[in-house]
């Protein structure tokens, strides 16, 4: 068993697919795209090849523990057309506690001819016991020349631009171009900039515009928020320009930087990673969002 770890959208699935469709080849040059495995595979039927992930429709992921021994009794039975059963868990930090330790006695125990590759992008909400059983293989951040050029392959505009602000990922670059990432990056920092001299009638005036779209769209302002609050704490030390999420920006954050003591910006970080966490459930979005820019009304007034 393995653990692929890292953040999110660097090709973590990318690569489990690509090395399950190996383990399964009945080729030498695996894996080779033409055997009847790799068809199998291709066509996503093969029958020695099972992939576990959360129900991302609901609010709160989860993987179910009846996706684990639903797993778990197919993996004990010989392999059908491979040499082995291959098992690909996505987002594996979506079980609970119940389910990673169903899982954890056939890691310990595994029965018949079984691998097994976890994926998350939080490894700490793997139980130490999983951990410890599997090899750890950590996903660097990519960089910005690799995520330009695919960029740049999927014909997008200003695939550099857009590669110094993805934070090493590809797939998160790509939602900066499919979700209007780069207006809800400056719909953020206007916030930001304002939130000092904002009303509480101002700032429920913003709540009811983002509470109007969709919860994803909320979660991305509140990741462009921590990830200015960071560059904050950072700007008047002597770092390169490429170690700053907003290096493009890097004038307008040093203004910013004025009008906050680290206190403050750590106050707003705690804010942001509590709200985060409450978006988690099926709290009403609009609620959520009030209470959260009440707290951080009184956070810069304290």
């Amino acid at each position: 068993a393995v653990i692929f770890f890292g953040a999110e959208g660097i090709g973590k699935r990318k690569i489990a697919e690509t090395a399950a469709a190996a383990l399964l080849c009945e080729n030498d040059d695996a894996p080779c795209g033409h055997c009847k495995s790799c068809q199998l595979f291709l066509a996503n039927t093969h029958p020695d090849y099972h992939y576990i992930e959360p129900d991302r429709s609901k609010a709160n992921p989860m993987i179910k523990i009846e996706q684990i021994r639903n797993m778990q009794r197919d993996v004990s039975l010989m392999p059908v057309v491979s040499k082995r059963r291959i098992v690909i868990i996505d987002d594996a930090d979506c079980m609970n506690k119940i389910s990673q330790n169903c899982l954890l006695k056939t890691i310990e125990e595994p029965q018949g001819l079984s691998k097994f590759i976890l994926i998350t992008s939080n490894r700490s909400g793997l139980l130490l016991t999983i951990r410890s059983r599997c090899m750890m293989i950590n996903f660097e951040p990519l960089t910005k020349a690799d995520i330009a050029l695919g960029l740049s392959l999927r014909n997008i505009e200003e695939a550099e631009k857009i590669a110094a602000i993805s934070n090493g990922s590809l797939g998160q670059a790509i939602k900066l171009t499919e979700n209007n990432g780069f207006q809800i990056r400056e719909d953020t920092l206007k916030f930001l900039e304002s939130l000092q001299n904002m009303n509480i009638e101002n700032m429920f005036a913003v709540s009811q515009t983002l509470s109007s779209q969709p919860k994803e769209l909320f979660i991305e302002w509140t990741i462009h928020l921590q990830k200015f609050l960071r560059d904050l704490l950072v700007i008047n030390e002597n770092i390169s320009d490429e170690y700053f999420y907003n290096g493009d920006i890097k004038a307008r954050l040093q203004k910013l930087k004025g009008k906050f003591i680290d206190s403050k910006i750590y106050a707003i970080l705690h804010e942001t990673a509590e709200i985060q966490r409450r978006l988690r459930s099926n709290a009403n979005l609009q609620l959520l969002i009030d209470s959260f820019f009440i707290r951080l009304k009184q956070n810069m007034q304290n």
